[in-house]
């Protein structure tokens, strides 16, 4: 994938306004057609008492993009129009790291 198309599906996501991580892929056809590959999700969790704003982390060609929004409500009188969150997107990159475990 070209470094414009990447820029591309950033701008239509901010602009999408969707009103959690889930509505991206339907509000913002560009990501769609990207095929992306999830990674990661819930990351940089920040809880509300109503609802959850997470990170998600998706492997689109050669480019890694971030989309941070309201992944989680705990409220069943709500919907995602109510929590007043509008989801963003942004470049992330990869970071390695070395982890241990007991043997």
């Amino acid at each position: 994938m070209e470094r414009e198309k990447f820029e591309k599906i950033i701008k239509e996501v901010n602009e999408a306004e969707a009103e959690s991580i889930y509505q991206v892929e339907d509000d913002c056809d560009s990501f769609y057609e990207a095929k992306p590959q999830l990674l990661k999700n819930d990351l940089d969790k920040d809880e509300h008492r109503w609802y959850e704003i997470t990170t998600s982390v998706y492997k689109i060609g050669e480019w890694f993009l971030g989309i941070r929004g309201a992944s989680k409500m705990y409220s069943e009188d709500s919907g995602w129009s109510d929590l007043c969150v509008s989801t963003i997107a942004f470049e992330m990159e990869e970071v390695p790291s070395v982890t241990y475990k007991r043997v």
